[in-house]
């Protein structure tokens, strides 16, 4: 990837948290959630163009993408799915 394509990767993640911090005065504030683990799935696809990924990145992008639907149903639901999602951070470190 040049260094154009990733600014321009770059920059669209950016505007995308940018433009998810001030619709989130709006939204309900379970969105906000969502936002970030969408944000940190994104910035993972960024990695993955730039052939940066790791084993441990790419697991947890799979359990981003498995789960971050929950995130409209039952909150005990997508808390539980976020509690996984750190828990699994940790068991990486």
């Amino acid at each position: 990837m040049d260094k154009a394509s990733l600014e321009d990767k770059f920059f669209e993640l950016i505007a995308y948290m940018i433009v998810s911090a001030s619709n989130l005065l709006e939204e309900p504030a379970r969105y906000g959630p969502l936002r970030l683990v969408e944000a940190s799935s994104r910035l993972v696809e960024i990695l993955d163009e730039m052939s940066l990924d790791s084993q441990r990145i790419i697991s947890i992008q799979k359990k981003i993408e498995a789960g971050k639907h929950l995130s409209m149903g039952d909150e005990k639901d997508f808390k539980a799915y976020l509690e996984s999602l750190v828990m699994h951070l940790v068991d990486e470190f």
